[in-house]
């Protein structure tokens, strides 16, 4: 019965690599989905890939509660999944309220799980809490006191905001004097000592993801050992990994969810240790659903349709992503803003 029924769907930053891997993983499921996807710049390109398109206003704006409210009840969108970490306070703080004033479902976790995880130092301060392994982590409050704090760690050392994705201004810290060189790229910055293991090895870096029913219920580990590109997981293995598996469920026990929660972690000389929560889909949501692990079905499964997740079956193997374009003809840049015609990509192999 639950296949036979439309569901529709918004994914909001579908523009990003996480709205992307969303849009991907609900293709993949075998639920009857209509996607829309929604971005703030015409110019993205997820919005070309979706059953429908719509541009939406930047949720700082103060129209973006109402403008949201409006739009799920003209549309009847079922359920509003989330594409860019940007979004993601506004849509845990003004969840309840868009839940009464529509029948739309918002799948994004409570304020305080959102603040652990999008904060760094406080992502930290809670493994530590709980006992669990942690990196120490400093607030400097300015170039000098960035030195003493140096001395203090030894180098290297990571210096990189404490909020932000994609690992933007992340910086190895091998000599002091390149603590004088980065600091001002910082906005918030702090300081942390290094898990070991230099480069991007695809021998020592984990993306891992785990999922929280309705009833509380957790489904996973996935886990993945990965190497990087610019940010984002380029080649991924998939496997039991069986001492990522055990940190991973101490942690799923303390950090309350809804629906999915990413920790990416690297495996030092001290064992595995985690820099980093997204309590939020991420970009290789569409890899998990690819091995078997799809959380955004499994999300409409049990929170819409109500119906209890049975453990799924994870594959083990290898994905390597590419560059891939998407083609719309007839049409010129300033057109698309009227007219989100779904575009074609060639099959290429």
């Amino acid at each position: 019965m639950d296949n036979q029924k439309l569901i529709k769907v918004l994914v909001t930053g579908a523009g990003s690599g996480v709205g992307q891997s969303i849009v991907k993983s609900l293709r993949f499921s075998r639920l009857q989905i209509q996607i829309t996807s929604a971005d703030i710049n015409y110019l993205n390109s997820g919005l070309y890939r979706a059953d429908k398109a719509v541009l939406v206003p930047k949720v700082e704006s103060k129209n973006a509660l109402s403008w949201y409210i409006d739009y799920l009840n003209k549309k009847k969108i079922d359920i509003l999944m989330i594409g860019s970490e940007y979004d993601v306070f506004f849509f845990s703080k003004n969840k309840n309220t868009i839940e009464k004033k529509t029948k739309c479902i918002v799948c994004v976790s409570n304020e305080e799980t959102i603040k652990i995880s999008e904060d760094k130092y406080l992502t930290q301060k809670f493994l530590k809490k709980h006992k669990l392994p942690y990196l120490k982590t400093f607030i400097p409050k300015n170039v000098k006191d960035a030195i003493q704090i140096a001395k203090k760690l030894g180098l290297p050392l990571i210096l990189k905001n404490r909020h932000g994705t994609s690992a933007k201004n992340v910086f190895l810290i091998e000599k002091n004097k390149e603590i004088y060189n980065y600091f001002s790229y910082m906005k918030k910055p702090i300081m942390q000592e290094y898990a070991g293991y230099q480069g991007s090895s695809l021998d020592h870096e984990y993306t891992c993801s785990f999922f929280t029913t309705k009833e509380k219920k957790i489904i996973g580990p996935f886990i993945a050992r990965r190497k990087l590109l610019h940010g984002s997981s380029w080649i991924v293995e998939v496997n039991n990994f069986p001492k990522i598996k055990t940190l991973i469920k101490k942690i799923s026990n303390y950090l309350p969810n809804v629906g999915s929660l990413n920790v990416q972690l690297r495996d030092g000389p001290n064992g595995p240790v985690p820099f980093e929560f997204n309590a939020r889909f991420s970009g290789t949501t569409c890899i998990r659903a690819n091995f078997g692990f799809n959380e955004p079905e499994m999300f409409i499964r049990n929170y819409f349709f109500k119906r209890k997740i049975n453990i799924p079956k994870i594959n083990k193997g290898c994905c390597f992503r590419y560059l891939e374009e998407i083609f719309i003809k007839n049409c010129n840049s300033k057109s698309l803003i009227k007219n989100f015609s779904k575009g074609t990509i060639n099959k290429w192999f």
